[in-house]
C-alpha cells in the first residue's frame, strides 16, 4: 500500500500535462492526433504484451487513477480490462460504442475484439474518442485535429474497399480469426481453421487435424496475426506447401511505424494473398 501511494505522488507531479491513456496500441495515433499537445497521451499497455493473459502492474493502476480519462476497447480482451473499467470508473469510455460487433462464430469466445482491423468501424472509433474529449475538456477545440484524422481514416477505407474489391481470392483461412470485420467490410469470408483463440502451441495431432481440415476445405490461403503462430506458420509453408501470410493485427508498431502506416503495410499482404490488383 505504501509503494502505491508513493508512486501516486511521484506520477501526480511528474505530469506536466493531463494524461489521456488508451487501453491498447491500436487505438493510441487516433487518440493521440485528435488530443494533440496540450495533453499527454499514453498506450496502458505494452503493444507486444499478450492481451489476452496480461495482468496490470501497480504503476499501470496509478496511472488509472492519474488519468483525466481512459479510453478501452469496450470488448474486453482479457480480465484486466474489466479491472479497467472498475479502476477508472467514471473516467472510462468505450470505443466500440455504436459499432456493430461480430462473434467469432463459437458462442463460448463471445465477441470479436479486433475491430481496429477495419478501416470502416474505425471512423466510428474516431467520432467517438472527439466526442469524448469535447465532452471532458470543453476549454479546448478538437475540430482541427479530428478532421485531419477522419479524412486520414476515410482515406485509408476508400484504398482498402478500391482494393479488396479486386481480389481474385475471395475466401482465406483463418489461425486465430482476428479478420472478421476485414472480411464482412470488404467482401471477404473468413474460414476459422482452428477451434480457439490460437495463442498456444500445437501437438502434432492438432497440426495434422489442422492440415487435413486446410486440404479437405480447399483453402488457397491462410492468414495468421504476426507472431502469435511464426513457428506454425513455417512449418506449414515448408512441410505442407500451404500458402500462409502473416498480418499485423495487434498492430504492433516499430520505431518508424504508426497505425496508418501499419494498416498499409496490411494491405499490401492482402493485396498479394489474395491476389488483388
Amino acid at each position: 500500500m505504501r509503494l502505491l501511494i508513493f508512486l501516486f505522488i511521484i506520477l501526480s507531479f511528474s505530469f506536466s500535462k493531463d494524461l489521456i491513456l488508451v487501453s491498447i496500441y491500436p487505438f493510441y495515433d487516433v487518440v493521440k492526433d485528435i488530443a494533440g499537445s496540450n495533453f499527454r497521451t499514453e498506450v496502458l499497455v505494452p503493444p507486444k504484451a499478450d492481451y489476452h493473459l496480461y495482468e496490470l502492474t501497480p504503476r499501470e493502476i496509478i496511472k488509472l487513477y492519474v488519468a483525466k480519462i481512459v479510453f478501452v476497447s469496450g470488448v474486453p480482451l482479457g480480465e484486466w480490462e474489466k479491472k479497467v473499467e472498475k479502476i477508472a470508473k467514471g473516467k472510462v469510455y468505450k470505443l466500440s460504442e455504436g459499432i456493430s460487433l461480430i462473434s467469432y462464430g463459437h458462442k463460448e469466445l463471445g465477441k470479436d475484439p479486433h475491430f481496429w482491423t477495419s478501416p470502416k468501424r474505425m471512423l466510428k472509433v474516431v467520432e467517438n474518442v472527439y466526442n469524448a474529449l469535447r465532452e471532458n475538456f470543453p476549454k479546448y477545440e478538437f475540430t482541427e485535429n479530428y478532421l485531419k484524422v477522419k479524412r486520414k481514416v476515410e482515406k485509408l477505407h476508400r484504398t482498402y474497399l478500391e482494393t479488396l474489391s479486386s481480389c481474385k481470392i475471395k475466401t482465406f483461412g483463418a489461425i486465430h480469426p482476428a479478420f472478421g470485420y476485414v472480411a464482412q467490410d470488404y467482401g471477404l469470408k473468413q474460414i476459422p481453421v482452428m477451434e480457439e483463440h490460437g495463442h498456444g502451441d500445437i501437438s502434432p495431432k492438432e497440426l495434422r487435424k489442422l492440415v487435413r481440415k486446410i486440404r479437405k476445405g480447399k483453402i488457397k490461403v491462410i492468414l495468421i496475426p504476426k507472431g502469435f503462430h511464426s513457428k506454425l506458420a513455417k512449418i506449414l509453408r515448408r512441410r505442407y506447401g500451404i500458402k500462409v501470410y502473416e498480418v499485423n493485427v495487434k498492430i504492433i508498431p516499430n520505431e518508424f511505424e504508426d497505425y496508418y502506416s501499419i494498416m498499409k503495410e496490411n494491405l499490401n499482404v492482402l493485396r498479394k494473398a489474395l491476389k488483388c490488383m
